[in-house]
């Protein structure tokens, strides 16, 4: 099977999209190789943006979002109405992202990592990806977080994940000078992070996006 056949694999297991973290943490089922050379990441990318630049196989739906080529951009939308009045998946998307926001903080107030409760640079951060949730997923206040830019940033890239006991799990993949620097220590435990409810969206993410 090559890499093409092996990405296409991913993506239809995953209903015909999926982020990078999930294709990065699905591919070797389907190429075994895919990890052994030191570049073994780009070497992923690089075939994507080919058969894109190409028009085939696949399309970019987001950034760190990849899809077949005949996927239905519309599933990503909560409802029509917002695709008649944007004329755009995207826009319609962060609408939706809005309103999710807004209920998010109204629960949870602050980041549990920092303490930071200033909303406006506060980002609410989905457990299962908007791309791979249904539409009650997509609004339920349980399948996310809200937290400081890095945090998001290193949780929504699948560098960082908890555990159900609000344990830090942290990528092989991240440096451990870096995790220093962010003051934080794997298996330290996040006594402020909201886990009852969200369970099961932690499970996907251990499973879906953190990078093993």
């Amino acid at each position: 099977m090559t890499k093409v056949e092996a990405i296409k694999k991913v993506l239809e297991d995953n209903g015909g999209i999926a982020t990078w973290e999930i294709i990065y943490n699905e591919i070797e089922k389907y190429y075994p190789e895919a990890k052994r050379s030191r570049e073994w990441s780009a070497g992923i990318r690089s075939v994507l943006y080919r058969e894109i630049k190409n028009n085939k196989n696949f399309k970019k739906i987001d950034e760190g979002t990849f899809s077949l080529a005949n996927y239905d951009e519309t599933k990503l939308v909560l409802s029509p109405e917002d695709l008649i009045t944007t004329k755009d998946v995207i826009t319609a998307i962060r609408i939706g992202q809005s309103q999710f926001r807004k209920k998010l903080i109204a629960l949870l107030k602050k980041c549990p990592i920092t303490g930071i409760n200033d909303i406006r640079i506060l980002t609410a951060s989905h457990i299962k990806p908007w791309t791979q949730a249904t539409n009650h997923e997509r609004l339920d206040v349980s399948n996310g977080f809200l937290f400081s830019p890095t945090f998001d940033r290193l949780f929504d890239r699948g560098l960082i994940s908890f555990s159900n006991d609000k344990s830090l799990l942290v990528s092989n993949t991240f440096s451990e000078k870096n995790l220093a620097r962010l003051n934080l220590k794997s298996n330290q435990v996040i006594v402020d992070l909201p886990i009852i409810g969200r369970e099961e969206y932690l499970e996907y993410h251990r499973t879906k996006i953190f990078l093993r």
